[in-house]
């Protein structure tokens, strides 16, 4: 299998919508963040790795909550690359990913290696 490295990193540019009855600007945003529409996207089909953007543990400075609360091993003050796919066991999914598993059940392997005792069976 063969992956396309320049498709995954190339940016996209975004739609261009034409609303002719345009609503006004209120300045409120929604309560959940929105979720990259790729994550359903063709060429993530089959590769179950996520953006730290696409997790409920990013904090709004960027900074990663779970390592704040010691959930996994990095510094406190730890701001992932936002864009990066990745497998973390600190991932939490937002309300509106169609994968509602946490990466403690998600990516079980990034615990429990193959050899280790403790794994759960």
């Amino acid at each position: 299998m063969r992956i396309d490295w320049d498709g995954m990193l190339q940016p996209k540019p975004a739609p261009v919508v034409e609303d002719s009855n345009p609503a006004p600007d209120t300045g409120a945003s929604d309560a959940a963040p929105e979720i990259d529409a790729d994550i359903a996207a063709r060429e993530r089909e089959g590769d179950d790795r996520r953006r730290c953007a696409e997790c409920g543990n990013l904090g709004e400075r960027g900074v990663c909550l779970a390592a704040q609360r010691r959930e996994f091993v990095a510094s406190r003050g730890y701001t992932p690359i936002r864009d990066i796919l990745r497998r973390c066991e600190g991932f939490t999914p937002l309300p509106n990913d169609p994968d509602q598993r946490h990466g403690q059940t998600k990516w079980a392997c990034l615990l429990y290696p193959s050899g280790r005792s403790g794994a759960p069976s």
